[in-house]
């Protein structure tokens, strides 16, 4: 006896002989060959209530006429039929074996035709439990082709049972017109990328077709699969589905879209916290602040300043968050200063003296935040343990890496990336002041000019970052040092600066650096070294090398103990002339009550110098050298000492 062809099990079987049948109850069977039977809740009850029955089927009887259908009965003949069987029962056990489809079944009735011996069949015979476990089964069933179509996936954005899904989550809720008055808080954030994450599983890359999840998905492909299809029909921003009320933005955030979502997510709950900024404070991002289907709309501007993202930074009081991505395999770090459009954004806050950048990035899954000066966090504890606070700004900053840095210190925007060539060619042609239809240029003397002062603006803001370590012992550090010092004194075009040494190790290398960065067109520096260990030499050293036409100074030496009267005298004398307001701070240095008191303003302290030369304290000395030229001139030198 062999199975038929392809394996398929027939309808019926071979005859077998001998006849018994038992009526079970609820006691514990054992298979005829030993095997344990294996029994579920339900089968378990019924068992209980007398709703099996055992059957045996002989060989030598003839065929045992049962036909079935998956582990139904649906036709009863010779035996089955003489032993009382009907159709509708369900089979359940053959010879102690559990048997769950037709091929089973088949098998079993096979293997005991072969061995010419008979077989025992368990039926259950409970019609309702029959008709109830078919039912859960095509439930079951129904459900799993559910599952399974809901994993295959979409056609591509436009698939209707996409669009369908987007409507119910995200419903117009009305027009806000000024973009700048779109700004996303992040449980708004948190909301959509939450939504994002559940559906994506059957989204695909529209360029690779590649399967989309959220740890992986870019800003493109949220705007492919969410906000584009999301506000087609009304032709409206996304955040317009979320909230018809204004919202203020508290930071600007820059970005490129190729960069992942999570880590984009990741780094606003990072600054966030930093800022402490509360759960209604708004981040101003342009892929949801924009009306997607009517960009020109909001870029079609007589000069940047129209622009909606002008408008967004200036509502946002010039605070910026630059978010830089790291280097991974085959990009990077800081594609977004590739972009024109994102390098145009931060040169938005040039001309603004109290513009706020600060910059972030992801490093192995943590976010690092550079701020522009000390967090109010750092500001408290500065004032209650002098040092404390910048030490802490060092320590959170440390590990930002120093590849990222050099990349923002070589920012070219006339080789920057942009989508379109028509918008690469209106705005570099309105950064070199030609008409929007002439032809772009490769190279002008206003693309310097903007790469030279964002180069600026990235030093000020990566100051601490690359200064505090010593650079003595370090060739990297030291390059990155001079790199960054350069970059700041090329911005020729800078009139104010306000920048900290204080609390720095190697005084001496430090105000060289210091030397170095210093641009020659500055009018008002804000100079901070408090705490440095400086001596009197350091602070005429430091007044030889200001720019000459500077005119305003404040300057904290707090905590210079070795700065004296003296050393004050004589960097009064070397400042340059043309200096009409000045404030020094000389708490905690070696210098008298009198200085410390007239110090903050200058006529206060040339009188102070004044009174005590008065006193016999100090002598001034003149040195006189003759140069020899046509014109017989004499360079001179002035120096108070003190008398002794």
């Amino acid at each position: 006896h062999r199975p038929p062809s392809g394996g398929r099990p027939p309808s019926g079987g071979a005859g077998f002989g001998s006849y018994s049948a038992v009526k079970l109850g609820g006691y514990g069977l054992r298979g005829g060959l030993g095997g344990e039977l294996r029994r579920s809740d339900r089968t378990r009850s019924l068992l209980e209530s007398g709703g099996i029955t055992k059957l045996e089927f002989g060989h030598a009887l003839g065929d045992h006429g049962l036909q079935w259908e998956g582990t139904i009965v649906t036709v009863v003949e010779g035996q089955a039929k003489k032993k009382g069987v009907r159709p509708g029962w369900k089979i359940y056990m053959i010879d102690g074996t559990v048997v769950n489809s037709s091929e089973e079944i088949w098998g079993r009735f096979q293997e005991a035709k072969w061995q010419w011996r008979s077989c025992f069949v368990h039926f259950v015979t409970d019609m309702m439990a029959i008709r109830a476990e078919a039912t859960r089964a095509r439930a079951a069933k129904i459900q799993a082709e559910t599952e399974r179509l809901a994993r295959l996936p979409f056609e591509g954005c436009h698939d209707t049972r996409h669009l369908d899904q987007l409507k119910e989550e995200f419903k117009f809720q009305g027009y806000v017109e000024a973009p700048e008055h779109r700004a996303l808080s992040l449980p708004q954030l948190k909301h959509i990328l939450g939504w994002t994450t559940k559906h994506c599983h059957r989204w695909r890359d529209p360029r690779t077709r590649s399967k989309l999840s959220i740890d992986t998905m870019n800003l493109h492909q949220v705007n492919h699969w969410l906000i584009k299809p999301a506000t087609k029909e009304k032709e409206c921003a996304f955040y317009e589905l979320l909230s018809k009320e204004k919202q203020t933005p508290t930071w600007f955030v820059v970005q490129w879209w190729g960069e992942k979502v999570s880590n984009l997510l990741n780094c606003l709950e990072a600054h966030a916290a930093l800022r402490k900024l509360g759960p209604n404070s708004g981040f101003w991002l342009g892929a949801f602040a924009t009306r997607q289907h009517a960009l020109r709309e909001d870029l079609a501007v007589d000069g940047m300043q129209g622009t909606s993202y002008y408008k967004a930074i200036a509502s946002a009081g010039f605070r910026m968050l630059l978010y830089l991505d790291p280097k991974v395999e085959t990009m990077g770090p800081a594609t977004t200063l590739n972009r024109l459009w994102c390098d145009i954004e931060v040169a938005m806050c040039l001309d603004e003296p109290n513009a706020t950048v600060d910059i972030g990035t992801i490093q192995n899954s943590k976010a690092i935040i550079i701020t522009k000066g000390l967090t109010e966090e750092e500001q408290d504890s500065e004032k209650t343990a002098p040092g404390s606070g910048y030490k802490a700004k060092e320590m959170r900053e440390r590990a930002f890496n120093v590849d990222t840095i050099e990349k923002a210190l070589s920012v070219r925007i006339q080789k920057a990336e942009v989508s379109t060539a028509e918008d690469r060619a209106n705005i570099l042609n309105y950064i070199a002041g030609r008409n929007q239809d002439q032809e772009v240029l490769d190279e002008h003397d206003a693309y310097e000019k903007v790469n030279k002062r964002l180069r600026a603006m990235f030093a000020l803001t990566f100051w601490r970052r690359i200064m505090a370590p010593s650079g003595a012992e370090d060739e990297v550090m030291k390059d990155i040092q001079l790199k960054l010092a350069d970059a700041l004194r090329n911005d020729v075009w800078r009139e104010s600066l306000d920048i900290s040494l204080a609390f720095m190790a190697g005084g001496t290398e430090k105000i060289g650096l210091l030397q170095r960065c210093l641009p020659p067109g500055v009018r008002e520096l804000t100079l901070n070294l408090n705490g440095m260990n400086l001596s009197d030499e350091h602070l005429v050293a430091l007044a030889s090398f200001f720019p000459t036409g500077l005119e305003e100074l404040q300057l904290d030496l707090t905590g210079n103990g070795d700065i004296s009267n003296v050393g004050v005298a004589n960097f009064m004398n070397n400042i340059p002339p043309k200096v009409r307001s000045q404030s020094l701070e000389l708490k905690a240095t070696g210098v008298s009550k009198e200085f410390q008191d007239r110090a903050d303003t200058m006529d206060g302290i040339k009188h102070a110098i004044y009174e005590e030369s008065q006193k016999g304290n100090l002598c001034t000395t003149w040195t006189l050298l003759p140069i020899k030229d046509a014109k017989g001139r004499m360079l001179y030198s002035v120096e108070k000492s003190k008398c002794y």
